[in-house]
């Protein structure tokens, strides 16, 4: 009984033990707790850096397309030049251009030069965008929403762009983030950010405003719950805001009043388009195959965790819906077409908060390296490219500079612009520069020869004077900006009794580039 007894005091505390080691086990850790969080950070920063550097900085060596080379035009001629056209000709403030006169003044006449402020600006903005992400969400949500933002193709084109966009996002970002942290400490001192970096939004482009109201009343939601701030210093920091934009008031009126020009899209937006913009195909297409992908193979790293702050959340929405639904509204029911992915790109964070915020909650830690991972592939292949722009000017004049006896080779080169529709445009000295910019970029080394935006009524007799004069040329070039704008044709019938022919250069994007020579 003794030896029993004994026996059954040596098994109990072996019977204890297999259940501690059983509950171990349960309990052991997940890979994914046990991951760690330098490992993720690594990862994601070794793949934000791929993208940059595909995305965004490839492509600033190549040729400015049509409407950066209006930007060189812009700063090309010093400050008081610069101030009269930014306002003429973009009907902006010079907010922008003055930063990309500092620029070209340092650096030169050069592509990536005049790139560089908007690849600084979104670089900055990456930094701001994970700090107010992490802040309204988690660090894990902010490393995959900065991932998102850096793919998107409307950001990586603002990148390296020389246009305003990139810029106003970045202000876009610090102005959110300033906003943040007031709200967080409710010090007057952390309101005064917020108030010059929002003006400073609305100085870098206009069409940025719609998000702004969306900040205000999130601003005002929390306000009236927390009570860190009193609720009357909303209105009068909006106040100082609206003082400090007084001087955008003839801008906008400009603005307005060139509307058409900036209505280049004849038909109305479709639902398809802007399906495309609020779930891009790219994008929701790496989280939907990744999540599957991640069932599929890790089926523990699955979590369904929809968690967050009600508020950062319909933020978040509405900062992603506003843009591009008030502009599609406005392209609809009105002839403004202003729903252009450049115009509403505003919407990008957004956007890519509610991105981060689904696929953090969906799925753990190593689930979501496997979605990013997909999501910088597909960007990757789907955008990445050595160009930038749809046209290559700079390839195009070399082309037709390398050809014997270019020197004295008309060049006949039809305006981009649909300001240089009028022919009287072209003899205009406050347009005639600028209706061809890609020639102040890019010159000729032969005479230059102005055409119209396009071959209409309104241009024929204007059109019948060149004719005249290239009937004396035994050669010369036509470079057109739209080869649907039937100039190539026009001129080859033209011709054709005087023994012309034809021959396109090469490709240049949606540039045509032709030499007509006589056949004898």
């Amino acid at each position: 009984m003794q030896s029993a007894a004994t026996a059954g005091q040596n098994a109990a505390p072996t019977s204890l033990e297999a259940h501690a080691r059983r509950m171990a086990v349960s309990h052991r850790p997940e890979p994914d707790n046990r991951l760690d969080a330098r490992t993720d950070k690594r990862f994601f920063a070794l793949l934000l850096a791929v993208v940059v550097v595909e995305l965004w900085v490839v492509p600033l060596r190549s040729s400015l397309w049509l409407d950066e080379t209006a930007t060189f035009w812009i700063v090309k001629d010093g400050l008081p030049n610069l101030l009269t056209r930014s306002l003429n000709w973009a009907g902006q403030s010079p907010l922008y251009y003055l930063v990309d006169w500092v620029a070209f003044t340092i650096g030169g006449r050069q592509e990536w030069i005049l790139r560089l402020p908007s690849v600084l600006a979104l670089a900055a903005g990456l930094w701001l965008f994970y700090q107010l992400a992490a802040r309204l969400f988690d660090s894990g949500t902010a490393r995959f929403a900065v991932l998102a933002f850096a793919c998107a193709e409307p950001v990586a084109f603002a990148a390296a762009d020389a246009r305003p966009y990139g810029l106003a996002l970045c202000l876009l970002i610090a102005s959110a983030w300033a906003l943040m942290k007031w709200l967080d400490t409710g010090r007057i001192r952390d309101a005064v950010p917020y108030v010059l970096l929002t003006a400073l939004v609305l100085y870098a482009h206009c069409l940025f405003a719609p998000v702004l109201p969306v900040f205000g009343a999130y601003a005002l939601s929390r306000v009236s719950t927390e009570g860190k701030i009193r609720i009357w210093k909303l209105p009068a920091a909006w106040a100082a805001i609206g003082i400090l934009v007084l001087p955008l008031l003839a801008q906008l009126l400009r603005f307005y009043q060139s509307r058409g020009a900036h209505s280049f899209i004849t038909s109305r937006p479709g639902a398809s388009e802007l399906l495309e913009a609020l779930a891009p195909s790219v994008l929701m297409g790496s989280i939907a195959l990744g999540v599957f992908l991640v069932w599929l193979i890790f089926p523990g790293r699955l979590q369904g965790r929809f968690l967050a702050r009600k508020e950062n959340l319909l933020l978040a929405a509405g900062w992603a819906l506003t843009p591009p639904l008030l502009l599609f509204a406005i392209s609809v029911l009105s002839p403004t077409r202003l729903f252009v992915s450049r115009y509403y790109i505003s919407y990008m964070p957004g956007l890519c908060l509610v991105a981060g915020w689904l696929v953090s909650s969906a799925v753990a830690v190593r689930g979501r390296t496997v979605v990013a991972t997909l999501l910088a592939g597909l960007s990757i292949l789907t955008s990445g490219m050595s160009n930038h722009g749809p046209e290559d000017w700079s390839g195009a004049m070399r082309k037709i500079r390398s050809e014997p006896g270019s020197a004295n080779m008309p060049v006949l080169a039809a305006s981009g612009f649909v300001e240089g529709a009028d022919p009287k445009a072209l003899d205009d000295p406050q347009l005639r520069e600028v209706l061809f910019a890609p020639q102040a970029m890019y010159p000729p080394s032969g005479p230059l020869i102005r055409l119209p935006y396009r071959i209409d009524a309104e241009s024929e007799k204007y059109m019948q004077g060149v004719l005249a004069a290239v009937r004396q040329e035994k050669r010369f070039v036509l470079l057109v900006p739209h080869e649907s704008l039937m100039f190539e044709p026009w001129f080859r019938s033209k011709l054709a009794p005087d023994a012309f022919r034809s021959e396109r250069l090469g490709n240049f994007g949606l540039l045509g580039v032709y030499l007509f020579s006589r056949s004898h």
